[in-house]
């Protein structure tokens, strides 16, 4: 269940970083539901606790999320909470009420909650917390579309960008992998789970929750630019042909740092938005 931050994010000492997260006791990840399985209900809030967090609404394998600003002002178990949800500028006065079971287990209600008043969520062990990308001693190496993240970003001429991904696992042996597909903006964004297979020169693509099979031809060119990685009917194009730039193998690396606004890219073609080497 990838999760997609508002940008690449610089390392930072565990001392400067301590302060913050002591003062912050919404840190972390609170989940509605307790199931887990494909197409079950899914709620979420994150609180990274440097005043950003991500709200996110669905079914495993289909959901949205929605990235936002916020502040705390702790008075015991209750926490006043201002938010700003990012894309919308929609703004909430919240307070989260903070109960301890008998297990030691933290619950959260949010009066005021502006999504599911009443709504009850547990705060979870996360990996996400406190992740920063691994360092990496030698350069990335792409070999095929699997564990890779190919990515078409753009800037938009109406204001703000858009993105669409396939983010690829490695495949196994008979050519198997899983994935998901991406399409929003960092301020809001959707996460949809596939399957995929690659036989020669197609690609089948299976969307879980839709139970939805498709299968496409493709290839990848080489270019002064890097990979690209091009969809001949990309089901989530509408069946047109779509070019997506390899952006490596992590959302926090530096390959994706390159994907998103490095002037060492060309800048789109003015005629329709898209990088020239990308048009179909």
């Amino acid at each position: 269940m990838p999760l997609l931050d508002s940008a690449p994010r610089e390392a930072a000492s565990t001392a400067s970083e301590a302060p913050a997260r002591a003062e912050d006791p919404l840190r972390g990840l609170w989940t509605r539901y307790e199931t887990r399985g494909e197409g079950e209900p899914l709620r979420f809030w994150y609180f990274h606790g440097d005043g950003k967090g991500l709200y996110r609404y669905g079914k495993v394998g289909l959901a949205n999320t929605h990235s936002f600003d916020y502040s705390v002002e702790p008075a015991g178990r209750h926490v006043g909470v201002s938010l700003q949800f990012r894309k919308r500028g929609d703004a909430h006065a919240l307070t989260a009420v903070l109960e301890q079971d008998a297990r030691g287990q933290t619950f959260m209600t949010l009066r005021g909650d502006p999504y599911e008043p009443g709504a009850r969520y547990r705060k979870v062990e996360s990996d996400l917390d406190g992740f920063e990308p691994p360092a990496r001693s030698q350069p990335d190496q792409a070999s095929g579309i699997g564990d890779r993240l190919w990515i078409d970003y753009r800037n938009l001429a109406t204001g703000g960008a858009e993105f669409h991904m396939y983010q690829l696992a490695a495949t196994a042996i008979d050519g198997r992998g899983v994935g998901w597909f991406h399409r929003g903006d960092f301020d809001n964004w959707s996460t949809e789970s596939l399957t995929y297979r690659i036989i020669g020169d197609r690609i089948e693509l299976f969307f879980d929750v839709r139970e939805e099979p498709n299968s496409t031809a493709f290839h990848v060119n080489d270019g002064d630019h890097g990979r690209t990685l091009v969809l001949a009917q990309d089901p989530r194009d509408f069946w047109a042909t779509h070019a997506y730039r390899d952006g490596g193998r992590s959302f926090g690396g530096p390959a994706f740092a390159r994907v998103v606004g490095s002037p060492a890219w060309p800048a789109p073609d003015a005629q329709d938005g898209r990088s020239p080497e990308l048009n179909p």
